[in-house]
């Protein structure tokens, strides 16, 4: 199962971050779902969690796993006020994983190598010009030496700014930037191979790269609602791809967008869901028969390979899961993070085993600093065998701002 993540980013700071297509985003995660204070996060440019962040582990799935709060290093010299939040990560195993989201050019890529992050910044070309800036918001990969990731870039071509997708490649050295046509949109990504290369933005187009041409794909989406917002993409393989997302009208009445690639065409598919109609954050594809979405409302939607059904599962406590994020080891080790409903005051982890559902606190992050810090719900997930799961997202400060989060583990 292959899964990109990336918003498009919050309303409030597309055009800093950078977007998966040039439209903002209309409506607001923590609006939506409001925010958990979970305790404390600790700044550096490279970061070990202390020890008095301690872990929490869930005996849940095939294996215990164990989740620690990490940091990853943060754009230095941003103006008071400034986003900080990764809105997409890709684990090419437990001790190779990256992050994006964070704006501007200093730390525009964050590393993962097992023990700590350090930030990486863009690389030569466009983006990096004098005069342009760029966000990356989405990045996904097959290998530790095939990642792509993609964001928007700000262009000054002479007093006007025209906005841009940008995309990245690493080769297991370093990053490079590619060359993107002027038409193509890029939104949230999905490599199945450097030679196959899927991305859905927010004008409702599929873009497809085939290693040397990108070709676009206008989508059958059915809706009457203005405003597009595709968050997520992710395929079991080239003839099973889901995409997913939200269509609004000035940031209310959202209702869930869905669509499926069967290898040759692109359909629209009726999605279920309860009522507050909620759209859909994030899509986690298992197999042509098996497949999961979770919604703005914390529902979750299971695939069963004809039909999608709402989920009224609930835990070893019966408690309902609830969830924004989703990603999946395999059909019996699927984990979910959300904030907790109905009180909306608990980030949680729910695990399924193929069997039950279990819930997991987020570790408690009492003891880093700076202290009082709020915890949004993720923003992005990523799964790799054995073993790793991750959720990312931004915190909210004391002082206003927003620093970046990184809930991760390797053992579990």
């Amino acid at each position: 199962m292959l899964k990109s993540k990336g918003r498009t980013a919050r309303a409030e700071s597309a055009q800093r971050q950078g977007s998966g297509g040039r439209r903002p985003k209309a409506w607001s995660r923590a609006g939506v779902l409001g925010a958990v204070s979970v305790g404390v996060i600790a700044l550096g440019a490279a970061f070990s969690v202390p020890a008095s962040a301690a872990p929490v582990t869930a005996a849940s799935g095939a294996a215990a796993a164990s989740f620690k709060i990490f940091n990853p290093p943060t754009d230095s010299g941003l103006p008071s006020g400034s986003p900080e939040a990764p809105t997409g990560i890709y684990a090419a195993s437990p001790t190779d994983v990256w992050a994006v989201g964070v704006p501007g050019s200093t730390d525009a890529f964050e590393h993962w190598n097992g023990t700590s992050w350090t930030g990486q910044g863009l690389p030569a070309g466009i983006a990096t010009a004098p005069g342009n800036s760029a966000g990356v918001s989405s990045i996904t990969g097959t290998s530790a030496s095939n990642i792509t990731a993609v964001g928007t870039a700000d262009i000054n071509t002479g007093g006007t700014i025209v906005q841009e997708s940008v995309a990245f490649h690493f080769n297991g050295t370093a990053w490079s930037e590619m060359t993107i046509p002027a038409n193509v949109e890029l939104g949230p990504v999905l490599a199945f191979s450097a030679t196959n290369l899927w991305s859905v933005n927010n004008n409702g187009d599929a873009e497809h790269f085939n290693g040397t041409t990108w070709t676009t794909t206008s989508l059958p989406i059915v809706t009457t609602q203005l405003d597009l917002d595709l968050t997520s993409i992710s395929g079991s393989s080239p003839s099973d791809i889901w995409a997913a997302g939200i269509a609004s009208t000035q940031g209310k009445h959202f209702s869930p967008i869905l669509e499926h690639f069967n290898g040759t065409s692109w359909s629209n598919v009726t999605v279920p869901v309860s009522s507050p109609t909620g759209g859909l954050t994030d899509v986690v594809d298992i197999s042509p028969t098996d497949a999961y979405a979770v919604t703005t409302v914390g529902a979750i939607l299971q695939w069963n390979g004809t039909t999608w059904t709402l989920l009224n599962a609930t835990t070893q406590t019966g408690a309902a899961v609830t969830g924004s994020e989703v990603a999946a080891l395999s059909p019996t080790d699927v984990w979910i993070a959300g904030l907790t409903a109905p009180s909306v005051d608990t980030v949680t982890l729910y695990n399924f085993n193929g069997t039950t559902w279990t819930s997991v606190p987020a570790p408690a992050a009492t003891g880093l600093t700076p202290a009082g810090q709020t915890l949004a719900t993720p923003d992005a997930a990523a799964a790799v065998g054995p073993g790793t799961v991750w959720f990312a997202g931004h915190t909210f400060t004391a002082d206003g701002n927003e620093l970046p989060y990184a809930l991760g583990t390797s053992n579990g």
